[in-house]
């Protein structure tokens, strides 16, 4: 059950970091707090590997032998990381220019 909680807590973490990235990319905007260049397409491609290793994470996790931890650890983990985009998506953590950072 442990690994279940584990991988199951990364699957929510990854989700929700992804999800933010890769919509953003979509919609044409390549503004977001990254260590890689402001690009639509690298927001694209980072969001997508992080909702691979969300699935991926997700399918060995084996959610359904442990239903109820492992919902609750995926929901931890995108609470995590949601409070972590919270505190930093405009902080601007990787002393990019506040200019660009608040381009839409």
């Amino acid at each position: 059950m442990a690994l279940t909680i584990t991988l199951a807590f990364v699957a929510g973490f990854f989700a929700g970091n992804g999800l933010p990235y890769y919509t953003e990319g979509s919609a044409g905007r390549g503004v977001n707090p990254s260590p890689f260049p402001n690009s639509a397409v690298v927001n694209v491609i980072v969001g997508w590997f992080a909702l691979v290793v969300a699935g991926v994470s997700a399918y060995f996790a084996d959610i359904p032998a442990h239903p109820v931890p492992g919902m609750v650890a995926v929901a931890a983990g995108w609470l995590a990381v949601g409070l972590i985009h919270a505190n930093n998506w405009r902080a601007n953590p990787w002393n990019k220019r506040a200019s660009a950072m608040d381009q839409g």
